[in-house]
């Protein structure tokens, strides 16, 4: 197919006339303009997925996703505040309140029997012979204040208040707070 020259006269910086020549495709023929045009909206991107999606799988990929993100297509629109799910926590304390006065715990466990059977052979691993079962608590704290003669045990959202509490309990000038712990409820999304 022949081109045709085509010259042009400008003005160069200077203020003389110059000549520039170069080629202009000749029209191409109509079928072809519509074969090429028609073509364009069946062009695939990048692994041979549609615009707005992306190969999934690896390389090899014979299936296509949306793109992630807000305003794409099959892109899921954004939510409200997203909703959390909490895991429950258990803790417990044993006690010898006969003998020794030793004192079983346990904390973050999933389950009250769990919790409740750790503190008892925490409790008994001790030494002691028969202890029970003072106090069991989830999502929150316990505190153990104890005295020669008393004891006072409390559970609470913090450890603070839980010894503010054990403390009022105990009741007596001599008790001090020997044992705090907490089991705090687990978030998931």
């Amino acid at each position: 197919m022949a081109r045709k020259l085509h010259e042009r006269d400008t003005w160069s910086a200077s203020g003389s006339p110059v000549t520039m020549r170069f080629l202009l495709p000749l029209p191409l023929p109509l079928p072809l303009l519509v074969c090429l045009f028609g073509i364009q909206p069946l062009a695939h991107a990048e692994g041979g997925c549609p615009a707005g999606t992306v190969p999934e799988g690896g390389p090899g990929a014979s299936s296509c996703r949306p793109l992630p993100g807000p305003g794409q297509p099959g892109a899921q629109a954004p939510s409200g505040p997203r909703s959390v799910t909490y895991i429950e926590r258990w803790g417990a304390v044993a006690m010898d309140t006969h003998a020794t006065a030793n004192v079983g715990a346990s904390h973050d466990k999933s389950s009250r029997t769990e919790a409740e059977r750790i503190a008892m052979e925490n409790c008994l691993s001790l030494g002691s012979r028969k202890c029970e079962l003072i106090s069991t608590y989830s999502n929150g704290c316990v505190a153990l204040a104890e005295s020669t003669a008393h004891f006072g045990i409390a559970s609470r959202p913090t450890p603070s208040d839980a010894q503010g509490a054990a403390m009022k309990q105990c009741d007596e000038a001599s008790c001090k707070v020997v044992f705090t712990d907490c089991s705090k409820a687990i978030a998931v999304r």
